[in-house]
């Protein structure tokens, strides 16, 4: 089951009528799947001047990057590189956001 398909299944429970604790914790549950799915750049692009992760349209490997927004519109940088990645011959085709860095206990 990918994350689309938990999210839809979880949706067509909060139809139940459970309680609302139990609807709380399922919309919990729904964001945190959200948050960890790639978004395609043609949806949304992230916020202004925010770090995120990227994916590429020609390399396999993802990366910690910067979006910028300007004038012309908004930029991918390598994380606090001057350099955008499209002057590296990288293509950005997906954005998610970064996790929670790890608090420990």
């Amino acid at each position: 089951m990918n994350n689309q398909q938990a999210i839809d299944r979880l949706v067509e429970h909060l139809e139940w009528g459970w309680t609302e604790e139990t609807v709380a914790a399922i919309e919990m549950g729904i964001h945190a799947l959200k948050e960890t799915q790639w978004i395609p750049i043609s949806e949304r692009l992230p916020e202004d001047e925010s770090y995120i992760l990227v994916s590429f349209k020609n390399s396999t490997m993802p990366d910690i990057a910067r979006y910028e927004e300007n004038d012309e519109g908004g930029t991918f940088y390598p994380g606090d590189d001057e350099k955008s990645y499209s002057s590296y011959g990288f293509f950005v085709n997906a954005w998610m956001p970064l996790p929670e860095p790890y608090k420990g206990e």
